[in-house]
């Protein structure tokens, strides 16, 4: 069986436990990295994730478009633990050679 590798990415009670409840999910290989230490980048290339989980509130770990260029499959999941909400990021991109194609991509967010 295929396994999805998961990383969270934080250092929080709150992101502990989510990475002690994902892991008791067997289809997920979660894998925790420390945003402060100084090869957590490095790690993040390393591991090669599916998803990377990480929270939105704390600044210094927040996510960037350049993560999503480098590693153009996996997503990023913000975790907002102050409202309970994600945020969903992809680095799917798709063609749109004209303003037409622009709004049709638009419309069927």
């Amino acid at each position: 069986m295929d396994r999805t590798r998961v990383v969270v990415y934080g250092n929080s009670l709150h992101m502990a436990g989510i990475a002690a409840s994902l892991k008791m999910d067997q289809s997920l290989d979660v894998v925790w990295v420390d945003p402060h230490s100084s090869t957590a980048r490095q790690s993040l290339s390393e591991l090669n994730p599916s998803v990377i989980a990480f929270e939105l509130s704390y600044p210094s770990t927040s996510m960037d478009v350049s993560l999503l260029r480098e590693k153009p499959g996996v997503l990023l999941v913000g975790i907002d633990s102050t409202s309970d909400e994600i945020l969903l990021l992809s680095g799917c991109s798709r063609r749109v050679p004209s303003v037409s194609d622009l709004a049709n991509v638009i419309q069927q967010k």
